[in-house]
Parts: C-alpha cells; structure tokens; sequence
C-alpha cells in the first residue's frame, strides 16, 4: 500500500541555512546581516557541531607566524568568550611544528549560548530538532521538505546553504560529490574521573589491554598512536574508529554503536586495574566525531600542492592555516607547512558544478583528500560559513547563480564586517 502524502509550502525565506554546526551558525548570522529573510535548520539541541556535541571544543588555527588570518565574527565570538572567562587563548608559540598549540580552548556550553544570541541577534530564525527530508530544485529557488516533532512540512528558499557536514542537500539535488577511497576514523570524545594516576602502575595497566588485544576483546588499532595508559593521563580516550561513512543514518548509527561499546569495554579493564576500580565516564559527546564523509565536485577543486604552496587564489575569500593532518587507524600522518606560508580557500570551490541555487560551507568543500585534511578544521570552516551566508544573500537578492555573484561585492562586504580577505 503507498501513501501519498501532500506537503504545502508554508514558510518562505530568501536564504535557508541546512546545518547548525562550525559553518552553518556563521552562514546564517552573516546572510541574515545581509538582509536576506534567513532561517537555520539544525538536528540537534544545539549549535555548534563538533565544538559542543562532540567535544571538539578547541577551535584554530585564527592565527600563526605572528599574523592574524581569520577574523570577523567567528573570531569576534572568540574574543567574548574571552572576555566571559570562557576561552583559553594561545600562548602564541609559533614553533613550526606546535600548530595544534595555537588552537582556542572553549567552554562549550557557554560557546553554544555565545552562538544561539549570534545568530538571533543578526535576526535569522532558529528551528532545531529538525531534519531536512527532501529538497528538489524548482523556478527560483529550492523546495525544501522538513521533519519535525509535529510532523512533516514544507518551505521554499531562494537559496540555501549546505552546512550539514555531510553534502546532504548537494546530493539530494543530484550534483556529483566525491569520496576519499579510505575514510578518516571517527573519534567518541569522552572525559574519564573517579581515580589518581600516580597510584596506578603503568606496566599493569599495559599488560591487562595487551591480553584483551590478544583475546580480541579490543581492537589496538582503536587506540592509535596512544597508549591506554597516555589516554588515563590525559584523563579521556581518543578513540578512532573505523569510518566506512557517515552522510546516512545507518551508517552513523554503527559509529555512535561501535563507540559506545568500545568505551564500554575499555572502562571494564581499566576497572581491573589497582588504583581505578572506580573510574567512571564524567562527560562523553552527543555523537562520534567525523573527520570526513563525502565533498562536492565544485567550479574549483583545491589540490594539496598548491594548499602546501600558499597558493592564492583568483577568488580567494579566506585563509587557511592547518598542517595537512591525516588520520590512520596506523597514527597521524602529517605534513606541515613551511614558514611564512599560508594557504588560501577559493570561492568557486564552494559551489557544486553547475549549481544554480545552493553553496555549500565546511568540510565538504570541493578538494582532494589531503587538501581536505586541512581545510576541514573549525576556524576555515567558519570563515566559509561567512563567506557563503553573504553570497547566499546576495544572489537570493539578485536572483544570480553563485557563480555569477560578483567577487567584488561579495569581498567588499566580507571586509565589512570585520573578515580578512585574502591579497595577491
């Protein structure tokens, strides 16, 4: 028996933001200061993606080699976190090979409201617990479907951004995305209490996940390049697990599932050992961590020479400083860049080949893998945020393709509010 169902247009914004993470909260808050009648859909309670549902609270890199790339409202945000008591600025040690030293630590529930007054402040319209169902290209714009608590219903928008991490809204419009042939791992951020490392012996804690390596209990390779002991100290476990995908609810059910019993049963040898009978899990993320899933074939595809090259693009609307960062059930490898240089991100990247109606902000971006690895981190994937949120604005308004929307104007207004726009 099939079931017809009628969903009536009964909102219509001008921008729709599909996503409330790293991106989509500075898409929203930068479309709706550009005028446009903006709304930003989010699944969770929550904004902020990886920086509060799954403690990735430690945003970079805004700046290195004593220069200030990113800025604007995401580093504005920074600085009133600051300002609250909430951030732990960097110490600026610019050692080449330190970069993860220059990241932001944040308290991520006053990070999460710092981003709720943003975005309502700029005057868009927040909607979460929310999932996009359906979306389908139409005159002037995109017909979008939602489920929500009550049901399901239908909006129109002009344009819409894609912030949901995953390419979700490229790929239900048909554009072509494309896939690293190994995924990067997951990790299930947690934080680990209840016991003293100085009355736990090292080569008993060793020895106890040895043999439940041996008897196939854990997986060693879950532990990467830290040993269980290094994990007691750091007093949390940076898991990987295996990424096979995460741009569908089946397959993200089976990270968060395998996350959770691997915590489970690392908990339970940790237990045995003297001095942590009574470890325990004090806090543990919403949903597992995900490096990457599937990326856009954009107008533009970064590739990882000229990301090593400091290459600036025609139509650079942001910088980007990360070491090229790929994780590996083996360890990271990672290549670093050399003094002074700085990578550069290109608009038309952002926009699937022969869009007419949608952009998309955050990791996936039209690159190569190793490229990817870079760009995926949370300051980058802000200033995209931004960058997109104006152009969405501007052709919603103009009623352009992006990539007609004039550099230009797009840049003049980028510098407005505070951003950097990158120079030749």
């Amino acid at each position: 028996m099939s079931i017809k169902l009628e969903i009536p247009i009964i909102k219509e914004y001008d921008v729709a933001v599909i996503g409330g993470g790293t991106a989509g909260v500075f898409a929203a808050h930068s479309a709706a200061l550009s005028g446009a009648k903006t709304i930003l859909i989010e699944k969770t309670g929550m904004l902020g993606g990886t920086m509060t549902n799954s403690y990735v609270n430690y945003p970079g890199i805004f700046q290195f080699w004593h220069k200030h790339f990113i800025t604007g409202p995401c580093w504005d945000v920074m600085l009133r976190l600051e300002a609250a008591g909430a951030a732990q600025m960097p110490a600026n040690e610019y050692a080449p090979k330190r970069f993860s030293s220059q990241q932001i630590r944040l308290d991520p529930f006053l990070l999460a409201v710092e981003l709720e007054r943003l975005v309502r402040g700029s005057g868009a319209e927040i909607l979460m617990h929310t999932m996009l169902s359906h979306a389908e290209e139409t005159e002037g714009g995109v017909r979008l479907v939602f489920t929500g608590k009550e049901g399901m219903w239908g909006a129109f928008a002009k344009r819409v951004v894609d912030a949901t991490g995953d390419a979700n809204v490229a790929s239900m419009l048909g554009y072509e995305v494309m896939r690293s042939e190994v995924l990067q791992p997951a990790t299930y951020a947690n934080r680990l209490e209840g016991y003293c490392i100085d009355e736990i012996d090292e080569c008993e804690v060793l020895e106890k996940f040895e043999r439940a390596f041996e008897e196939g209990y854990l997986d060693r390779r879950y532990f990467s390049w830290k040993t269980p002991y290094d994990m007691l100290k750091r007093k949390k476990m940076d898991m990987h697990i295996p990424c096979a995908g995460a741009e569908d609810s089946a397959s993200k059910t089976v990270l968060e599932l395998e996350g959770h019993e691997f915590l489970a049963r690392a908990l339970e040898i940790y237990r045995s050992v003297r001095g942590c009978e009574k470890i325990k899990v004090k806090a543990f993320s919403a949903e597992c961590g995900i490096r990457e899933t599937c990326r856009i074939v954009g107008e533009d595809t970064m590739t990882v020479d000229k990301y090593l090259s400091g290459h600036v693009y025609d139509d650079a609307i942001s910088y980007c400083f990360y070491a090229v960062d790929i994780h590996t059930l083996g360890g990271l490898k990672i290549t670093h860049l050399e003094p002074e240089v700085v990578p550069t991100i290109p608009y038309r990247a952002l926009i699937p080949r022969g869009s007419h109606y949608v952009i998309v902000a955050g990791r996936t971006v039209s690159s190569d893998t190793e490229t990817n690895s870079a760009v995926r981190v949370q300051a980058p994937c802000m200033a995209m945020g931004t960058a997109a949120g104006i152009a969405a604005a501007i052709a919603a308004g103009d009623g352009a393709r992006f990539i007609d929307v004039d550099y230009g104007r797009l840049t003049d207004r980028l510098r407005a509010i505070g951003a950097t726009v990158p120079k030749k």
